[in-house]
C-alpha cells in the first residue's frame, strides 16, 4: 500500500486551532516555560510517569502487537520509528510518548493486552499514532495550561479554554486515525466504551444507531444545528469520557466520508460525505467550548466574564460571598441552560487546567453548579477532561 499523508484525514479544524494557538504570543511563551522545566511538567515527567514500571515489547515476546504496529503505520503513512511497551495495570489504558530525543513511543496497559481482539488493537495504536503524526505533542497539556512566571498563570482564559477546544478537535483526529486502522465502525466504537469503562461485554449497537441518527438529521437538516437545545442532548457535548455521544458523532460523520471509504478500499462512487461536512458536524459539538462569548460585545459578556474572574479565587471570603450569590443569580435569570453549563464547565477548567483542585474548591465548584441550576456532573467532566488530554 502506498504511503498515505495524515494531513488528508486530520480534521482541518484541528489542524486550524493548534497552528492559531501555536501563533499566540502567551502560548509561546507557556510553551518556552514548560520546556525549561521537562522534568517537573513537561514531556520528560509524562515519561517516567507512563515507563515507570513499564516493559519494551520485542517482535519476539509480542509478535501480533508489533505486526499490528506495522500494519498500522502502513496504512497511515507513518514513517518515523516507534516503540511499544506494555505497562502492569489492572486498567484499560493507553497513551503516546513524545519526548525528543528519545523515540516516540506507545504504552498499553497489560489490562488492555489482555481483552482486547486484534481489530480492537488497531484501532488503539492506529489513535495513538494519529497523535504522534498529527504533531499534538507541540502543544503539550497540561503543562501549557498550568505554565506560571512570576506575574502567575501565564495563559489567559480565553486562550486556555482554546486548548482544551483544541484538544478535543485533536482527540478527534486520532479517533480517524484509529478508524482507518480498525475500518470497523462497530470496533471502534466498542474500543471507547472500553476505555471509558474498562466494561468488556458492553454494546454499543443502540448508541451507534442513535448518533448515525443524528448525523444524518443535523447534515441534512443545517438549521437543526442553529436550534438551540434545552434537554439532555445540549449537555451530552459536555461529556469528556471517549464514549461520549459528540465522539461517537465525529466517528460515525468521518466513516461516512469518500477519504474514509477512499483510503479503506470501500470507494466506488462519488457517493459519501466530504471532508467539510464531517468537520461541519465536529464544529458544531465544539461550540460547547467556544470561548467567544468572553468577547466584547457578546450577549453578557460582561457578565460572564466577571463570573470566571471571582470564581477562579474560589473559595471567596466571606466578603464576597453575597456578591457571588447576586452574580449566579443574575447569570441564571438571563442565561440559557447550554451556555450557563458552558460556563460551570469552564470555570472548572480555569480554576483547574490539569484536573486538580482540592476539595474545598470543587464542593465550591459543585455549589456554583447548583446556584445554576446545572447538574454538578459537569464539574467531575470537566476535571476529567482536564486531567487526560489527548484521552
Amino acid at each position: 500500500m502506498a504511503h498515505v499523508n495524515p494531513s488528508i484525514f486530520q480534521s482541518a479544524i484541528d489542524r486550524r486551532l493548534h497552528d492559531e494557538l501555536l501563533a499566540h504570543e502567551d502560548i509561546q511563551r507557556a510553551v518556552r516555560r514548560a520546556e525549561k522545566d521537562p522534568v517537573r511538567s513537561g514531556s520528560i515527567a509524562r515519561r517516567r510517569q507512563l515507563l515507570s514500571n513499564a516493559f519494551r515489547l520485542t517482535r519476539a515476546v509480542a509478535p501480533v502487537v508489533l505486526d499490528t504496529l506495522a500494519a498500522c503505520r502502513e496504512i497511515l503513512g507513518h514513517k518515523e520509528p516507534v516503540e511499544v511497551f506494555v505497562s502492569s495495570e489492572p486498567m484499560i489504558r493507553a497513551a503516546a510518548i513524545y519526548a525528543p530525543p528519545e523515540t516516540p513511543a506507545i504504552v498499553l496497559s497489560s489490562r488492555l493486552l489482555e481483552v482486547f481482539q486484534e481489530a480492537e488493537l488497531r484501532f488503539i495504536l492506529g489513535r495513538e499514532l494519529g497523535h504522534l503524526a498529527f504533531e499534538h505533542f507541540n502543544l503539550p497539556l497540561p503543562a501549557t495550561a498550568v505554565a506560571s512566571d512570576e506575574s502567575g498563570r501565564i495563559v489567559p482564559h480565553a486562550a486556555l479554554l482554546g486548548l482544551y477546544r483544541w484538544n478535543r478537535a485533536a482527540e478527534a483526529s486520532a479517533d480517524r486515525a484509529g478508524l482507518l486502522c480498525a475500518k470497523e465502525l462497530e470496533v471502534s466504537a466498542n474500543v471507547l466504551l472500553k476505555l471509558a469503562s474498562g466494561w468488556t461485554s458492553g454494546s454499543v449497537k443502540s448508541e451507534l444507531q442513535a448518533a448515525t441518527r443524528r448525523v444524518n438529521a443535523l447534515l441534512s437538516d443545517p438549521s437543526a444545528r442553529q436550534t438551540p437545545s434545552e434537554d439532555d442532548e445540549a449537555l451530552g457535548s459536555f461529556r469528556a469520557h471517549p464514549f461520549s455521544p459528540w465522539r461517537l458523532r465525529a466517528l460515525v460523520a468521518f466513516s461516512q466520508t469518500r477519504t474514509f471509504l477512499r483510503i479503506a478500499g470501500r470507494y466506488a462512487s462519488e457517493e459519501g460525505l466530504s471532508d467539510e461536512d464531517a468537520d461541519t458536524l465536529l464544529a458544531w459539538d465544539l461550540r460547547e467550548l467556544d470561548p467567544s462569548y468572553l468577547d466584547e460585545g457578546a450577549a453578557h459578556s460582561g457578565l460572564m466574564r466577571r463570573v470566571l474572574t471571582m470564581g477562579e479565587r474560589l473559595p471567596l471570603p466571606e466578603a464576597s460571598r453575597s456578591e457571588w450569590g447576586d452574580v449566579l443569580a443574575q447569570v441564571r435569570q438571563a442565561v440559557s441552560l447550554p451556555e450557563r453549563a458552558r460556563l460551570v464547565q469552564h470555570l472548572a477548567l480555569v480554576k483547574a487546567p490539569d484536573g486538580n483542585v482540592t476539595n474545598e474548591s470543587f464542593l465550591e465548584l459543585q455549589r456554583m453548579a447548583g446556584a445554576l441550576s446545572v447538574p454538578s456532573w459537569l464539574v467531575d467532566e470537566a476535571l476529567r477532561g482536564a486531567s487526560n488530554p489527548l484521552g
